[in-house]
């Protein structure tokens, strides 16, 4: 069992030369699917000594999805990690690495980097959590208490056999009146999706079918691809400082325009 073990290990993890030293892949992923991976930096100058270094987009990679390290809390979190195992992070290259070191040292040292990167990694995890708890919760729930009996909902639920590729977070059907896919977008891909169900139902299935985007904020989608999704679906509303009038948009167009307000 243990030279299985260290072979299942061992095997993951590819281990390339490239001019400043070595590039290392882990087996571990990234939620974009990437993997974890590290450089050591060697220096022709101190034989026998080396570093090591991230690509230096693990914290720039943090902070475009939604990681805001400058809250006291979090900076705090990531302070103390970077003393727990030993490294540094370099602001002005974006570079997270440990001091000099023998190379007898590396491959523990290798092991406790990695583990770093990893603990970081879970701010992403704790960050999308939350965040999808509090705006696809609330939103589902305000959802269904205005809609009410008046149509039927499914959370998580395909269109058709023939719109099976991407499923909407809420389908309301209601009676005399088209289905409505809903899509709780944080991130311009969902919003993508959104795109491809109401012209793969537009253009393929010939299915009539609404698409609408519920943005959680203004700041989840550029100025481009908020003017391509909204010449695209149905609507495009935002949940951030209008929540009553983004759900009356839903509401409307699941309803129809003469829906009782609740």
């Amino acid at each position: 069992m243990k030279e299985e073990l260290c072979r299942a290990f061992c095997n993951e993890v590819s281990v390339k030369d490239v001019p400043v030293g070595l590039a290392v892949s882990t087996p571990f992923r990234r939620s974009d699917g990437d993997a974890v991976s590290f450089y050591v930096i060697k220096r022709d100058t101190l034989p026998g000594i080396a570093r090591l270094e991230d690509d230096g987009q693990t914290i720039p990679y943090l902070e475009a999805c939604g990681v805001d390290f400058a809250t006291s809390t979090r900076q705090k979190a990531f302070e103390e990690l970077l003393v727990e195992y030993g490294a540094e992070y370099d602001e002005s290259e974006n570079v997270i690495r440990t001091p000099n070191m023998r190379d007898a040292e590396l491959p523990r040292a290798a092991l406790r980097f990695t583990a770093l990167l990893l603990r970081l990694y879970d701010f992403l995890l704790l960050t999308q959590e939350h965040v999808e708890s509090t705006f696809k919760e609330d939103a589902k729930k305000r959802i269904k208490q205005v809609i009410g009996e008046r149509a039927a909902i499914k959370e998580d639920a395909i269109v058709s056999a023939e719109l099976a590729e991407v499923t909407p977070d809420l389908l309301i059907s209601a009676t005399g009146r088209d289905p409505v896919a809903i899509f709780l977008t944080q991130s311009a891909t969902r919003v993508q999706d959104a795109i491809f169900l109401q012209m793969a139902a537009l253009y393929e299935a010939k299915q009539p079918l609404s698409v609408v985007a519920l943005v959680e904020s203004e700041r989840t989608l550029t100025r481009d691809m908020q003017r391509r999704a909204g010449n695209r679906l149905t609507a495009v509303t935002t949940w951030e400082g209008d929540q009553i009038a983004a759900i009356q948009r839903i509401e409307r167009e699941a309803i129809g325009a003469e829906a009782t307000r609740n």
